[in-house]
């Protein structure tokens, strides 16, 4: 395994400002500084890797002679220095100059890019090739063009795997497929609870969580990502097998959250299907299928006469609203002081997760968790059309799964031209 390591806010605790001279190379590197903010672990976890016959070489995009000398000096790695992130030209160029990373690269399994912020995401994306989001700190600001301090910002970029230490990251690396989000194992054949925690709020009676199973890609990303099974939800020539396999990652994921037995949960509902959703009965189906020991009920029902599609509107304001005016609870069940958990199909601007959640709040429910089987991750591309010379964004054919690059024209919000270039 040949793994790429971002430096500061990853190996070293100097995510904060109060570095930011030296990064910049303004300041002189004082090594015997930075080696007091080596994060615990940090340093064994490198030799436990290289003993295990891993290769390691630390990304940075921080000055060449401060990267220099804390790669050298402390952590005795090689190591390449960006001007800035995501750079994938210069990372590439490095790769294919280095003879045993030119070689790996055909297989991009061979490699995983590990990081603090959605930077090291993106570029890891745009090699296609695995990433890991560590959480080894905990912000004191916000930095607007790292992310830090940013949680949901490095989330949206879509890493594979989340790592809160080394022995976790560790564990990830010796077992790749097993910790993948739980949707995105079931299609590599292993079992995984792994999921995305967007948001967990604490209210003085209970909890609201959203929790996702899985990426939906939007352009360049590992190949793991599974936009491609999102589409072909909307497929009216879906197998039993892919419904099979969708509802096995919520069940999965169940087993885990049942397991805890920290209280009761009394419901397992839906975002139902409209009468006009194709195919018919889209997620009765997959719910149908998911084995779980609580209670399955139908909580809600949308408005027979609804007019529009909640995915033609085009901002959280207005998609909130549409929910809020189309679908509503059955009176039918007592929700005071009930535990809840809600599946739907996919989690783009969260408006139908808090609409959802604000109407089982205000039905008295004492914990909700919300479970979408799809996030969709942010749009990133590295295509250049060649025709006029606006940026291309990969897009999926919804009938049979196939990935094509798109000069997005206006008709469809975009500014492009409207080439396509098969991939």
């Amino acid at each position: 395994m040949i793994i790429f390591l971002d430096l500061d806010g990853t190996l070293t605790h100097t995510a904060h400002s109060y570095f930011k001279k030296m990064k910049d190379g303004i300041a002189n590197t004082d090594v015997e500084l930075i080696k007091r903010y080596v994060f615990p672990g940090a340093l064994s976890f490198i030799k436990e890797q290289l003993l295990l016959g891993n290769k390691l070489y630390i990304i940075s995009d921080s000055h060449p002679n401060y990267v220099k000398a804390i790669a050298e000096q402390i952590f005795d790695l090689p190591y390449l220095s960006l001007a800035d992130k995501p750079n994938d030209k210069k990372t590439r160029a490095f790769i294919q100059s280095t003879p045993n990373l030119k070689e790996a690269f055909h297989n991009k399994d061979n490699f995983i890019l590990v990081g603090d912020s959605w930077l090291d995401v993106a570029l890891g994306r745009l090699l296609n090739i695995r990433t890991v989001l560590t959480k080894l700190y905990t912000s004191t600001e916000v930095e607007l063009r790292d992310g830090i301090g940013d949680d949901w910002k490095p989330m949206k970029q879509g890493p594979t795997y989340y790592a809160n230490n080394f022995n976790e990251l560790a564990n990830i690396i010796s077992n790749p497929l097993k910790n993948l989000l739980a949707l995105e194992a079931v299609f590599q054949g292993v079992i995984s609870s792994k999921v995305v925690k967007f948001k967990f709020h604490k209210h003085t009676n209970g909890f609201t969580a959203f929790r996702c199973l899985a990426r939906q890609d939007d352009g360049e990303c590992d190949r793991f990502a599974s936009a491609d099974k999102y589409f072909q939800i909307d497929n009216p020539a879906r197998t039993i097998d892919f419904l099979d396999n969708l509802a096995l990652s919520v069940s999965n994921y169940l087993k885990s959250v049942e397991a805890q037995n920290t209280f009761k949960w009394d419901y397992l509902s839906y975002v139902s299907d409209k009468k006009t959703t194709k195919p018919p009965n889209k997620m009765k189906q997959i719910f149908d299928l998911v084995k779980s020991n609580i209670p399955k009920v139908e909580l809600f029902e949308w408005d027979p006469n609804v007019e529009g599609k909640l995915r033609y509107q085009p901002d959280y304001k207005s998609r909130r609203e549409f929910i809020a005016k189309y679908l509503s609870t059955h009176k039918y069940y007592d929700l005071k002081d009930k535990s809840i958990i809600v599946i739907d199909d996919q989690f783009t601007s969260s408006a139908t997760a808090y609409e959802i959640s604000t109407q089982l709040r205000n039905r008295g429910a004492k914990n909700i968790l919300f479970i979408a089987l799809f996030y969709l991750i942010l749009p990133l591309s590295n295509k250049t059309c060649p025709k006029c010379g606006k940026s291309m964004q990969i897009k999926i054919n919804r009938d049979n799964g196939n990935k094509f690059y798109s000069c997005i024209p206006p008709k469809y919000r975009g500014e492009g031209c409207g080439n396509i270039i098969n991939i």
